[in-house]
């Protein structure tokens, strides 16, 4: 009898630590083309696309600014080998909903239970704007991923993005 107390106590305390997310989770990431840290941060960038672009997960680069023409962020993202559908976001709708204030910013957002799972930075490989870190100590966006596939809970949900400011106008 022993035995299954322990067994249900275990299966109990995994219970309580699954985390149930959706089968649709967006990545959000938002860009500008003339920002040096955008600029900088499409190795990452990239390296996510790469190893996290299956089920659960979508991505969308968006270019909230009017600087941003199609012709600069086509040439933005050929030169950086991004391979993510991009949206222009001028109106703001979208960098608004999500609460977007720079770039390079990500938003990671369930789509069928209407809530941002993670809003932040990629990685710290800024600690302040013009200041660039030589170790990356912390991979924030993968992290965030990781943790979702293992149904685990996800404990920094919100970082502090260092980027370039998004225009409000």
């Amino acid at each position: 009898m022993r035995i299954f107390t322990v067994i249900f106590l275990f299966l109990m305390t995994y219970a309580a630590k699954a985390q149930d997310y959706s089968d649709s989770i967006s990545v959000n990431l938002f860009l500008l083309d003339e920002c040096r840290i955008s600029q900088n941060i499409s190795g990452e960038i990239n390296h996510v696309f790469e190893n996290y672009n299956q089920a659960p997960f979508s991505f969308t680069c968006y270019f909230p600014n009017t600087s941003s023409t199609p012709e600069k962020i086509e040439k933005f993202l050929v030169d950086y080998k991004i391979e993510i559908p991009y949206l222009t976001d001028y109106q703001k709708t979208k960098t608004q909903f999500y609460g977007a204030s720079v770039a390079p910013e990500v938003v990671v957002y369930d789509e069928k239970n209407k809530q941002v799972l993670y809003r932040g930075r990629i990685d710290n490989s800024y600690d302040k704007v013009g200041s660039r870190r030589r170790v990356i100590t912390s991979r924030d966006l993968r992290n965030t991923l990781e943790t979702i596939l293992k149904k685990e809970e996800i404990t920094t949900k919100e970082t502090q993005a260092i980027g370039c400011v998004i225009n409000s106008k």
